[in-house]
């Protein structure tokens, strides 16, 4: 994507700056880098990250920028882009990042180790069911017992993970917050997600602790819930047979309750340092980091971004999966079924809604308490795993000083 920038703005010249991010050094990164004054101008985020930089003004309003864009014709804002993408990046009524990517959670699947269990794969079809789901789970089971791996389990859930975790307690009608930025999640519901995750554990579809020898990436798990660009998986030795072809594919993330269900959405994108903004800053620093942007959200910008492997669904409307032009399921549509990633939109909530009903500096405390909730202590300690999230949730806004 900066090869195409480059060429619409050959007078341009900027660098780029690599950062190997571990799980929960991100904020700790952006702070520092910040108060130091050499935080890149384009700032990397995610939609559980996107709320860390919101909390300390690290994001700036970027809503004169898409207003300035669309009088000057490069967009329509309302036409060219998707309905979930209007909800991305967006605090209040204003919008502060650019998804570069709608990513979905979708189900992975290595075909051959579901063909050494017996499984008919014809159940695993976009818009499966839970049901289906645990058949297969069974059936994958069975066979690992059989081979003596008791300690391998058929699916990598990432119930700990926020899209996962947010819409199994979705799925049940549940809700973290209210409006009013209170608890919101009944214990009722919460016995719910309690006893859908137990019975994963009980049937020993997912380990209780740490006892699992096996995993979706090494080659040994059979499924994997994950939102990922295949192309993470596709080029790897491990996921092709003796011919290069590959050995997995995806599917649509099971429902989880019929009508009800929540598929879990997030995205990953961009946001402008709040610096470029300051009164000593130079505009037009400011104004090319913002055309950066706007270049990102064109078709060009699109489709050059999938050029470099992003086989995730595209923020446009005129590169959906029904063009077959689009570059980001053109190279693997013969392949993989890629239309996984676009299933169900009825189905989609867009990131982690109710963060945007309270201050944004409690985001990464109530992401941490509902991961707990659903991916450890319903895991772990299901008798006192509502109670446990309840008590994490009043600690963070307790805890917590706001202006």
């Amino acid at each position: 994507m900066t090869e195409g920038f480059r060429l619409q703005y050959p007078n341009i010249t900027f660098d780029i700056k690599t950062f190997s991010l571990t799980s929960g050094s991100y904020n700790n990164t952006v702070t520092m880098q910040y108060n130091a004054g050499v935080l890149p101008d384009i700032v990397w985020c995610n939609s559980e990250n996107f709320y860390f930089l919101m909390s300390g003004g690290y994001a700036l309003n970027l809503d004169r920028f898409v207003e300035q864009a669309e009088a000057a014709g490069e967009f329509d804002y309302e036409q060219d882009f998707t309905d979930k993408f209007h909800g991305m990046g967006v605090f209040g009524e204003s919008r502060y990042a650019i998804p570069r990517s709608a990513d979905t959670v979708v189900c992975f699947y290595n075909k051959e180790i579901l063909a050494d269990a017996g499984v008919d794969t014809s159940i695993i079809k976009n818009g499966w069911t839970w049901n289906d789901f645990l058949t297969v789970c069974q059936q994958v089971r069975d066979y690992y017992d059989g081979q003596g791996d008791t300690s391998y389990f058929p699916i990598d859930s990432n119930l700990g993970w926020e899209p996962v975790a947010y819409s199994v307690i979705r799925s049940f009608g549940g809700q973290v917050l209210n409006e009013q930025g209170e608890f919101a999640l009944t214990q009722d519901t919460a016995g719910e997600v309690v006893d859908f995750v137990q019975n994963l554990v009980d049937r020993k579809f997912i380990p209780e602790s740490g006892e699992q020898d096996s995993s979706f990436e090494s080659g040994t798990g059979a499924m994997l819930f994950q939102s990922t660009s295949l192309d993470n998986y596709a080029n790897r030795a491990i996921f092709q047979d003796d011919s290069g072809n590959p050995i997995f594919d995806i599917v649509s993330f099971p429902l989880i309750n019929g009508q009800s269900s929540s598929i879990g959405m997030g995205y990953a994108g961009y946001a402008l340092n709040s610096h470029l903004d300051d009164e000593d800053a130079d505009p037009m620093e400011l104004n090319l980091a913002a055309a950066f942007l706007s270049y990102m959200m064109s078709q060009d910008g699109q489709q050059r971004a999938a050029e470099g492997g992003l086989t995730l669904p595209s923020i446009r409307t005129d590169l959906s999966y029904s063009n077959p032009d689009a570059n980001w399921h053109k190279e693997y549509s013969s392949k993989f079924n890629l239309e996984a990633y676009t299933w169900g939109s009825d189905y989609k909530t867009a990131g982690l809604d109710f963060l945007g009903y309270t201050d944004p500096v409690f985001s990464s405390s109530l992401i941490s308490a509902m991961d707990s909730f659903v991916g450890t202590y319903a895991v772990r300690d299901p008798e006192n795993a509502f109670t446990r999230f309840r008590e994490e949730v009043q600690y963070a806004f307790d805890s917590v000083v706001t202006a």
